[in-house]
C-alpha cells in the first residue's frame, strides 16, 4: 500500500513538473518578452518550483554527468561573479573607477573588482532563469513521452506566435500586442519589443516543423511514390507532410517578415544542421562528400542571403556594430581575466566609445552576447560557455545519428536550434531575453537529457516510435 502511493505521489510530482514547464515554455514569449522584473520574478519561481520537483525523477549514469557538469558551470560563473563584488578582494584587478570617484567625492570606498558595488538584480534574475529553465527541461526530458509532449507544445506554441506575429503586421502594424510599437515598423516583432528576438523564435519553429515534415517524407520509400495516393497509409502520410510543411513554411515566412538579417542566416545555418542529421544515415555518403555537399551549400546559402532584403541593401553587420565589437575588445585586452563586473556593460560602454560610434542611441547590449559575457566576466569565463556550447552540439549531433523516428527527428531539431541560438548569439542578444531564454534552455535541456538516455533505453523504444511519429 505504501509502495503504490508513493508511485501515485510521483507520477502526481512528475505531472505538475511538466506542465509548470510546458506553461513557461509556451507562454514565457507572451507578454513582451518577458523582460520587466515582475515577469522574471514569476518565472523564477515557477521554474525553481520545476527544479526542486526534479529528484522525483530517476537519472541514467551520463544523464546525471551532464546535469552535474552544467550546474558545475553555473557554480564557477556565480563563484566569480560573487568575487568581482566583493571589496578589495584581489587588489591588483580592482576596477580604477573606485579610487577616481573616491578622490572626487573625498570619500573613502572600498574598491572591488566590478565597476557596481553589487550584482544588479536583473543578472541575477536572468542567471536564475537559466538554471531553472535548463533544468526543469532537463527532468521532462527524462521521460521520452513527457519530452514528445514537451516538443509538440512548442511547435505549436511558435506556430500561434507565428501566425499571431503575419496577423498582426496587417492588422495592427503600429502595436505590439496593446502597447505603440515605437521601434521596428513595418517589421514583423510578434510579442518581441525586438524582431531579431521574434526571429531566432519563429526561427526555431520552422526548424521544429520541417524536422518533423522529413521524418513523415522518411516514412515513403522511394519505390512507392508513384503509388503515393492509391495506398491508404501513404495517404496518411501524404497529409501530414502537406500539413507539416505548412506549417515550417509560414514560420519561416513569418522569420522573412522580421527583416532580421542575423535571424535568417543563423536559422538558414540551423535548418541544414537538423536536416543534415536527418538524411545523414540514409544517404550513408562518405565523409568527403559530406563536407562537400556542406559546404556548397553554405556557399549557396550565403549567395542567396547577399542578395535578399536587408543583406543585400546593408551588408550582414552594420558598421555600427563593428564599432561596438572593436571597443569591447579594446575592453577585453584591458581585463581578461576577470572582466568589468557581471551586469556591467551598460555602465562601462560610455567610457569605451570610440568616435567613430554613432552619437545617436543607447547601447545597453554589446549586440553579441559572448563578447558581452567576455568584457562582464572575462575570458577564462567566456571560453568556459564556449566548450560547453560547443559540447552540448556534439552530444546532441552524435545522438541524433543514432537514433530512429520521434526521437531522431526531435534530436535533430533541438541541434539545428541550438546552432541557429549560438551562432545568433555571436551577432545579437537574443539569449539575454527571457522569453526566448526560457524556450532555449528548456529545449536545451531537455534535448541533451533525452541524447544522454541510455542505449539499451532508446533501441527499446524505436519500434514503437518510427510508427507514432509517422
Amino acid at each position: 500500500m505504501i509502495s503504490r502511493l508513493s508511485t501515485v505521489s510521483a507520477e502526481t510530482f512528475r505531472s505538475v513538473q511538466l506542465w509548470l514547464t510546458v506553461a513557461a515554455l509556451t507562454l514565457a514569449p507572451l507578454f513582451f518578452g518577458s523582460v520587466d522584473q515582475l515577469s522574471v520574478a514569476i518565472w523564477t519561481v515557477l521554474l525553481s518550483a520545476v527544479t526542486l520537483i526534479g529528484p522525483a525523477r530517476p537519472l541514467e549514469g551520463a544523464q546525471g554527468r551532464i546535469l552535474w557538469t552544467f550546474f558545475g558551470i553555473c557554480a564557477a560563473y556565480a563563484l566569480v561573479a560573487t568575487v568581482q563584488v566583493v571589496p578589495g578582494l584581489i587588489g591588483q584587478f580592482d576596477d580604477p573607477i573606485w579610487q577616481r570617484a573616491g578622490d572626487l567625492l573625498g570619500l573613502r570606498l572600498a574598491p572591488r573588482i566590478s565597476a557596481r558595488a553589487e550584482i544588479p538584480p536583473e543578472a541575477i534574475g536572468h542567471f536564475l532563469l537559466l538554471v531553472t529553465a535548463f533544468a526543469g527541461g532537463f527532468f521532462v526530458g527524462t521521460s521520452r513521452r513527457q519530452s514528445d509532449l514537451l516538443f509538440t507544445s512548442a511547435q505549436y506554441a511558435i506556430l500561434l506566435y507565428a501566425a499571431y506575429g503575419m496577423a498582426a503586421l496587417v492588422l495592427t502594424p503600429g502595436l505590439v500586442l496593446w502597447a505603440p510599437k515605437l521601434a521596428y515598423r513595418g517589421s514583423l516583432t510578434a510579442t518581441f519589443v525586438n524582431h531579431n528576438t521574434a526571429a531566432t523564435l519563429v526561427g526555431a519553429g520552422a526548424i521544429l516543423w520541417f524536422c518533423l515534415a522529413c521524418l513523415s517524407l522518411q516514412a515513403i520509400r522511394l519505390s512507392s511514390i508513384r503509388l503515393l495516393l492509391l495506398i491508404p497509409s501513404n495517404e496518411t502520410i501524404a497529409f501530414k507532410i502537406l500539413l507539416r510543411s505548412a506549417a515550417g513554411f509560414a514560420c519561416f515566412f513569418a522569420l522573412l517578415f522580421t527583416g532580421s538579417r542575423g535571424g535568417l542566416i543563423a536559422t538558414c545555418l540551423g535548418l541544414l544542421a537538423a536536416i543534415g542529421l536527418m538524411v545523414a544515415n540514409r544517404l550513408k555518403p562518405r565523409l568527403g562528400y559530406i563536407l562537400g555537399s556542406g559546404a556548397f551549400a553554405v556557399i549557396l546559402i550565403g549567395g542567396w542571403l547577399t542578395q535578399a532584403g536587408r543583406i543585400g541593401s546593408k551588408g550582414l553587420v552594420d558598421d555600427g556594430r563593428w564599432s561596438v565589437y572593436g571597443s569591447c575588445i579594446e575592453a577585453i585586452r584591458q581585463r581578461p581575466l576577470l572582466g568589468t563586473g557581471i551586469g556591467t556593460f551598460a555602465d562601462i560602454f560610455p567610457s569605451l566609445r570610440s568616435a567613430e560610434s554613432s552619437g545617436w542611441g543607447v547601447w545597453d547590449y554589446a549586440h553579441s552576447t559572448i563578447l558581452e559575457l567576455a568584457v562582464e566576466m572575462g575570458l577564462p569565463v567566456a571560453a568556459m560557455i564556449v566548450i560547453a556550447a560547443v559540447a552540448s552540439l556534439v552530444v546532441l549531433a552524435r545522438a541524433a545519428l543514432h537514433s530512429q523516428g520521434r526521437s531522431r527527428s526531435a534530436l535533430s531539431a533541438i541541434t539545428g536550434i541550438a546552432v541557429l541560438t549560438y551562432v545568433h548569439a555571436l551577432i545579437d542578444f537574443s539569449l539575454q531575453i527571457p522569453g526566448y531564454l526560457i524556450v532555449f534552455a528548456i529545449l536545451l535541456g531537455c534535448g541533451l537529457a533525452r541524447a544522454s538516455a541510455e542505449p539499451v533505453a532508446i533501441e527499446t523504444a524505436r519500434s514503437g516510435e518510427v510508427a507514432a511519429a509517422t
